[in-house]
């Protein structure tokens, strides 16, 4: 099917490739123009500049900031005191426990070039609106599949065998790819390129079997994928034990799966738990999102959607050539669901309100006349029915119209008012992740978006569908940098019991946490600090000192004075350690550029790495090389001392209370809380007493707003976001720090719908 539409194609994935956007269709306007592109003829930097540049990067960024801004030393940008007075500092005194590493040429050069940083941005008054710029935002992985989801139903993957699903957790049934219900499980084997005769799955589900004619379970060889597998049902939420049996004479544990026991003969015997609860066990269909490349985050932006990051690709253009074709042919098997006026009757009037109604949520703006004419062309140059539909609607899904969202709104005075299509765009993506429903598309057409009142109407009637939680739920885990616990490496032989299901679990516990605390809570910021409870399973119960929950997540009280909030969650607390230790250094970082919005450089080139001291001493003495050494102090007097708070913890998150034999020291000073350099102290003796610092600090408070902002409008924010922030800080602080009273109040504000030209 695919040279059925390629001419087709080419045309809007160029401009996708090479602008940005592409096929017109506003009436006539081009929103084709690259709003990040070239936007002068400045000359290029002198490769003095450029070296120098690259001098003060690594020399003294880390310190002073990227753009000398300053962050744990001063700002050096709009330095006033002369070349001169400059180079004698930077000869004598520079870098910070390594002097002597640039001096005479290289110490002017450097000086030559702090010297072209501007100073940086004196407090903006906040005397007249300042918006964000016209702009493009393509979808992010999950707004593609959520989108596409609510488009076109549940993706479908067609099949003709097993091997052309997802076979670890689906089966080709009926030639699609479908969920394996819970319980079903599937055995995977690896051969590693040798030859077997036979495989087969022998365990204390099946009494242990030496051949298959004894009751083993014959595993099938997949040649297109290598290896041998079987499906079988197994009981639930216990713990199982299991071999691999090859040629019915070699008894083997299973070669990808790190958990085992030992077997009583000398080996191991692999082990495994199916839960309903577990990944694997009924996830999405085929994620037709698989193969797109990863969002880039920006340094210090946690999130997937960062709107300036969002470029495409020669490998965005084929991921999403695919995806299309995908798409297109599943939807077009199901025509009465798809096209019910066409699976009557192929006239001309249902392929145009096919067009029309397809492409308005599409789109997510009604088609212009000659879009509707253009895509309807597109249907009737085909040789069948069928094959129209699958042209037209993988030239849709693969427009820029669709794979965008627009915010470049009509012409408003000075500024632009976003179109009520795109306000109704906003507002479902920021609350749901995904296009317009029926209600957004019926308002935006009857222009009734345009007030405060009614954005919060909708806002409202948004944040309380189930789908607000699921958002809010990755938002949450995209603010504490906490997917990495699904991946993080840990120490096999130390923590065997820190598997999948512990993890998934985790990261599910933190999720729902938040979103209880936001829909079923107090909706306080506070209350994700200070709570003196969480939501446990039964794979989490050991790791958090508690009875057995069952498989579900349950909410459960902390043990008394253990932990509090999200600070004591596994999830962050495995997510901020090494494999084998802690780390003071990461854990303090959690808190100073997550919860604080405190930012720190790269670490200088002579920084070095963990402390290499006596292997028996606790981690708060090895680390002590930090706070003698002033080229280390610089940074870590914000950052170890913090960190040491959570020392109680290992690097899986389970508590204890020595280490190397020795008792462990939880207390720390959480420092200049309210922002570097304002020379404060807060000392704590425990994690709940960080946590309760926390929740006291405007500082902790003004940054989540901050993340929230940064969360809903794809983007860091910068000097012209000052205004905006300080109003929406103020706001929230008004509301006693409600987490839905903050959300309404970016949707009144007046920046959710109106833009500048860029």
């Amino acid at each position: 099917m695919r040279r059925l539409f390629t001419a087709s194609l080419t045309l809007p994935l160029m401009a996708l490739a090479l602008f940005g956007c592409g096929d017109s269709g506003r009436g006539g306007r081009d929103v084709g123009q690259d709003p990040d592109g070239p936007q002068n003829n400045a000359q290029e930097p002198s490769p003095e500049m450029v070296a120098a540049r690259a001098d003060y990067l690594t020399l003294c960024a880390s310190c002073h900031g990227d753009e000398g801004q300053g962050m744990t030393a001063p700002a050096v940008a709009g330095w006033e005191r002369g070349l001169e007075a400059l180079t004698a500092s930077i000869d004598a005194t520079m870098p910070l426990g390594n002097t002597g590493a640039c001096v005479g040429a290289c110490a002017e050069s450097l000086a030559r070039y702090i010297l072209t940083l501007p100073a940086p941005n004196q407090p903006i008054a906040c005397d007249e609106p300042r918006f964000a710029a016209q702009r493009l935002r393509l979808l992010t992985r999950r707004e593609y599949a959520n989108t596409v989801k609510d488009l076109l139903g549940s993706v479908t993957r067609t099949c003709s065998a097993v091997a052309d699903c997802d076979f670890a957790q689906q089966s080709c049934q009926e030639s699609v790819c479908t969920d394996d219900p819970c319980g079903l499980h599937t055995f995977v084997f690896d051969p590693g390129g040798q030859n077997h005769g036979s495989v087969h799955v022998a365990g204390d589900f099946n009494g242990w079997p030496g051949s298959v004619a004894e009751g083993g379970w014959e595993m099938a060889w997949m040649a297109d994928a290598g290896v041998w597998i079987t499906k079988r049902t197994l009981p639930t939420d216990q713990p199982l034990q299991y071999k691999f049996v090859l040629n019915n004479n070699q008894w083997i544990a299973d070669p990808a799966n790190p958990n085992g026991v030992d077997d009583g003969f000398g080996g191991r015997n692999s082990s495994l738990t199916v839960s309903c609860s577990a990944p694997g066990s009924g996830n999405d269909p085929g994620d037709i999102t698989a193969d797109f490349p990863p969002e880039n985050r920006p340094s210090h932006f946690p999130f997937d959607n960062n709107a300036q990051t969002g470029r495409v690709t020669a490998i965005h253009v084929e991921e999403y050539m695919n995806a299309a074709e995908t798409l297109a042919q599943n939807a077009v098997a199901d025509l009465d669901a798809l096209a019910p006026c066409l699976a009557q009757s192929a006239d001309a009037a249902c392929k145009r309100q096919f067009v029309t109604d397809f492409g308005l949520r599409a789109f997510r703006r009604p088609l212009g006349e000659p879009e509707v004419t253009r895509y309807t062309d597109l249907i009737d140059a085909q040789d069948t029915l069928n094959d129209g539909l699958m042209v037209a609607l993988q030239v849709m899904l693969s427009s820029p119209h669709f794979l965008y969202r627009t915010e470049l709104g009509t012409a408003a005075g000075d500024h632009f008012r976003l179109t009520p299509w795109e306000t109704a765009t906003a507002l479902s993506y920021m609350f749901w992740g995904t296009m317009p429903d029926a209600a957004l598309f019926e308002a935006a057409a009857q222009n009734n978006l345009n007030t405060p009142d009614q954005l919060e109407a909708q806002a409202r009637r948004l944040l309380a569908d189930a789908r607000a939680q699921d958002l809010l739920g990755t938002f949450a885990i995209q603010w504490l940098g906490i997917e990495r616990v699904l991946s993080a490496d840990k120490h096999p032989d130390l923590y065997h019991d820190f598997n999948r299901q512990v993890r998934q679990s985790m990261l599910d516990e933190t999720r729902r946490f938040v979103t209880h605390v936001i829909f079923d809570g107090t909706e306080r910021y506070d209350e994700l600090l200070t709570a003196d409870y969480t939501f446990a399973n039964d794979a989490l119960a050991s790791f958090y000192g508690t009875a057995s929950q069952g498989p579900a997540l349950q909410q459960t009280p902390y043990p008394q004075g253990h932990r509090a909030g999200i600070l004591g969650h596994g999830s962050v607390l495995a997510s901020t350690a090494h494999s084998d230790q802690t780390s003071p250094v990461l854990r303090g970082l959690f808190v100073r550029e997550r919860l604080l919005c405190q930012t720190f450089g790269a670490p200088p080139a002579n920084a070095g790495g963990v402390p290499d001291i006596d292997p028996n001493a606790t981690t708060r003495e090895r680390f002590r090389q930090h706070s003698s050494d002033p080229a280390c102090r610089s940074c870590h007097q914000y950052i170890d001392e913090v960190g040491f708070g959570f020392e109680r913890f290992d690097p899986v998150g389970r508590w204890r209370t020595e280490e190397n034999g020795q008792p462990i020291d939880p207390s720390g000073d959480m420092a200049d809380v309210e922002g570097l350099r304002t020379d404060t102290q807060a000392p704590f003796d425990s994690l709940p007493g960080l946590a309760r610092i926390l929740a006291e600090s405007q500082a902790a408070h003004d940054c989540f707003a901050t993340q929230v902002y940064r969360f809903t409008m794809g983007a860091m924010d910068t000097p012209e976001d000052a205004c905006a922030l300080a109003e929406l800080q103020a706001q929230f602080a008004a509301a006693d720090h409600n987490i839905q009273a903050l959300l309404i109040a970016i949707v009144r504000a007046p920046g959710f719908t109106t833009r500048r030209a860029p």
